[in-house]
């Protein structure tokens, strides 16, 4: 089986639930589940710049859900850990996009903009029409390299989520603040899987990481 890092279970959980918790107890306070108010499906009392905020979130959240999608096909023994992180990603998608329909018109359906971590791009070119497939490679320097990137995409996201959120109004100031926070979470948890192949510590095999827990 595929090497995983050794990290601690409940520290691994407690970081990935308040990425959970924190964005469920946003989508409470704007009182959306599964539905979508009707002030809110008509864009009721947001502003232009309301929604450029949420637009722009809704593309953050779906270049890192790429990025790491992208990141557990090339290492698969760090798939325990980059499973559910991108799985918040997508839940932030569907939120944001259930509360301000309108940020996502303007968002291609299948793609994303922005650029995937550098580290997690396969090599070669890839033909017209055609998804890429990422050559895998387990190495500790490529682990490192890919992890290092994808902590700069999640410090980036994370830092315009906070600024968003102070400049909002309305339901799209707690939503953006709980990506804020969980995006803290989440950059800590790269940096426990950094430290670990930094410092070469034993590895242990990929079931025994399993129970990292869902976002979201």
């Amino acid at each position: 089986m595929d090497p995983a890092l050794r990290i601690p279970v409940s520290r691994r959980r407690i970081l990935l639930g308040l990425g959970g918790l924190v964005l469920a107890d946003a989508v409470g306070v704007a009182g959306c589940t599964t539905t979508v108010s009707p002030s809110t499906a008509s864009n009721g009392g947001l502003s232009a710049p309301d929604t450029a905020a949420a637009r722009g979130a809704i593309d953050r959240a779906m270049t890192l859900a790429a990025a790491y999608r992208t990141a557990a096909e090339r290492h698969p023994s760090l798939r325990p850990l980059f499973d559910p992180l991108r799985a918040h990603h997508e839940v932030a998608v569907s939120t944001l996009g259930a509360q301000v329909p309108a940020a996502v018109a303007t968002i291609p359906a299948a793609g994303v903009t922005g650029s995937t971590p550098a580290a997690s791009a396969p090599a070669g070119p890839t033909p017209a029409g055609a998804a890429a497939t990422p050559v895998v490679d387990d190495s500790p320097p490529a682990r490192a390299a890919t992890l290092a990137s994808l902590r700069a995409s999640e410090s980036g996201a994370t830092a315009a989520a906070r600024t968003d959120s102070l400049r909002v109004s309305g339901v799209l100031a707690p939503l953006l603040a709980s990506l804020h926070a969980a995006g803290v979470a989440q950059v800590e948890l790269l940096d426990l899987y950094s430290a670990q192949v930094g410092a070469g510590q034993p590895a242990a095999t990929a079931g025994s990481v399993g129970g990292v827990g869902s976002v979201g």
